[in-house]
Parts: C-alpha cells; structure tokens; sequence
C-alpha cells in the first residue's frame, strides 16, 4: 500500500543532527540561537532545518527560551552602531539621526542586549581592520546607522554579521534596512493641505535629498497631484543641494504663485523668502519643532526601534550577511497640526 502524507513521520531535531554532521545536543543550542556554537555551524544546522522541514514546537520552544533567558539575565549582549560619518562631520550634528539611535539603544535595553557605537571614520581605521575588532568584541548583529550626505553605499565584509540599516540611504550591498513611508507621507501632506483649502500646493526638495529617497516623496507627490484640476498644479521646484532652496524660492515662487509649500524639511530657524500668506509644510518634523512646523511627524525614535527589532529577528534565525531581497520596512508618517499652515487666507506664524 502505498505511503500517504499522514502515515509521513515529522523529521526530528536528530534527524537534523544527522543530516547537519554534529550532535543532538549542538542542534538544541543552535535552534536557541546560542553564541557558543560558531556562526558556520549554526547556519549549517539552519539548513538542513529548513530542507528537511523541521519544525520547533512553538510552545516548547518558547518555554526554553524562557528558561535560557533567566540563566543569562544578567548578560548583555552588546550590537553594534555602526557609524561612518567624517570626524569633522559627525552624525550627531543632525537631530533626526539621533532621534534614530535614541530609539534604537531604547529598544535594545528592553530587549537585554546593549547598543554600543563603532565608528568606521576614526583616525588609521580601516575595512578589514574594523571586522577584526568587530570579531574580538564578539559582536554578531550590525545596525548601520545613515550614511553621510552623498553617500549610497557602505564598505565592509558583513558575510558574518547580522545587518539592519536605518533609514534609506545604504543603497549597496543590498540589506534590510527599516525607514519612513516617504511616499505614503508626500501624498498624505497634499490631502490635509487640501483640507485645509490650499489649491496651488508646490514641493520643495533638492536632487540631492530626493535620490537618497529612491525619489519616493516626489512620487508621492506627482500621484497626489492626479486629483487636483490642471490649472491649479504646480511644477516642483527641484534644485540640486538643499542649500540653493532659498535662493531659488522668490524666482519660482513669482513663477507658480503657490498658496502653501510642502518642504522636504524645514529648519524652524530658517529663513524662507516667502509671503506670509503662503502656507509651510514640513516632510520631516523633528521632536523639538512639533506643535510649531505643520506636517508630517515621521517618529525617528520609533524607526529605529523597529530597525533594532528586526536586528534581533536577524540574529535569533541566523540570518547572516547581506539580504538577497533587500527588503525595505515602512513606517507611515502622521499629519501633524502646526501654526505654518492655518489654511488658505490665512497668515501663518514666522518660523522660530
């Protein structure tokens, strides 16, 4: 009679021992994710797991681990920030890069392990050099941090390592990486300025910026557009750095006659050549500026928390090296109200 699925035996965590060359008990501590089993081993065992179809009891799993975590409470695990931001430059000087890391290290204290900073850009370091002291330390699991202005790629060996990045700007190698739903939040600010009675809404985000989005707010923003008549569009204005924003605002400005300008980001302590009639939007509302800017609130504490979670989902599968499918997490933005945009015919108040 021939063998049906049923009559099929589950395979065992020794059938995985076999398959894998090692013993019953290195598949246990492997499954748990335990340090003490080289990182080669372990990802040998997670194989074979997975082609033979091997499945842990979730609620016995969930006990040992339970068990595990009560003999190693006092352990911390230490995961790297890895930062690679010029000495001269550090990634410190930009708030919404700390509001990342703030949340992050948060995230990794409740989870019992320890966020530490590895800095790529110290004075003699090197790629190689850098993995080595990343081996010493012992550390498995990378979070890269946002890479500097006019950067898309990072350099370094990570076959060993766990990785997450923050934000969108590691474009290579190809790694999960967890950031605002910068479409989501441009089409969003096109809706509530809308509701607000605005009809001629531009957008305001240089070249620079953009490319590091993949271009996802300008995408927002041309989709929104499709609902508004003709005769009310305005051309984006589009300059390369976002330093030339200012200076090219008055001659756009008499150009296109917006009633309301949605800016990529706003600096509260800026000056923008704009009439008081015309309403400001910002894409990215920083903690401090809150109740002041009117936008969208990306919440850079709560990405980087997410970022960190998924770190640890990395580490707890084994899944080392870079991601073949890169793929990409999406935090929606929330509309926030402010006083730079009280609605059409309506004067807002001067930035800070």
């Amino acid at each position: 009679m021939p063998e049906t699925m049923s009559n099929v035996l589950p395979p065992t965590m020794k059938d995985v021992a076999h398959a894998a060359g090692v013993a019953r008990s290195t598949v246990s501590l492997a499954l748990r994710n335990d340090r003490s089993i080289p990182v080669a081993t372990r990802s040998r065992i997670f194989a074979a797991a997975e082609k033979l179809g091997y499945k842990t009891n979730p609620l016995v799993a969930a006990l040992m681990s339970s068990l595990h975590a009560r003999r190693v409470s006092n352990r911390h695990t230490v995961l790297a920030y890895v930062t690679s931001d010029p000495e001269n430059a550090p990634w410190r000087n930009y708030r919404v890069f700390q509001e990342m890391r703030e949340g992050a290290e948060q995230r990794a204290n409740e989870l019992g392990y320890r966020l530490e900073e590895f800095p790529m850009r110290t004075t003699g370091m090197t790629a190689p050099r850098f993995v080595q002291i990343l081996r010493a330390r012992g550390i498995l699991g990378l979070l890269i941090a946002p890479l500097p202005w006019g950067e898309r790629t990072i350099d370094l060996e990570m076959s060993e390592f766990a990785v997450v990045g923050t934000d969108m700007s590691v474009a290579s190698p190809s790694i999960e990486r967890v950031s605002n739903d910068h479409f989501q939040s441009a089409a969003l600010a096109v809706e509530q300025c809308r509701a607000l009675g605005y009809r001629r809404i531009g957008l305001v985000v240089s070249k620079n910026v953009s490319e590091r989005l993949e271009h996802r707010w300008l995408s927002g923003f041309y989709l929104a557009q499709q609902n508004i008549p003709d005769a009310q569009r305005v051309r984006p204005l589009f300059p390369q750095k976002t330093s030339d924003i200012a200076h090219a605002l008055p001659e756009w400005y008499k150009q296109e006659n917006p009633d309301v300008v949605i800016m990529g980001e706003i600096n509260p302590h800026g000056h923008y050549p704009l009439p008081p009639k015309v309403g400001m939007v910002s894409l990215s509302i920083e903690e401090p500026a809150r109740g002041n800017l009117t936008g969208i609130f990306q919440d850079n504490r709560r990405i980087g928390a997410i970022a960190l979670e998924h770190l640890v989902a990395r580490l707890e599968r084994c899944e080392f090296g870079t991601d073949d499918r890169g793929r990409l997490h999406l935090l929606a933005g929330r509309w926030e109200v402010g006083t730079t945009a009280p609605g059409r015919g309506v004067e807002r108040q001067q930035l800070i």
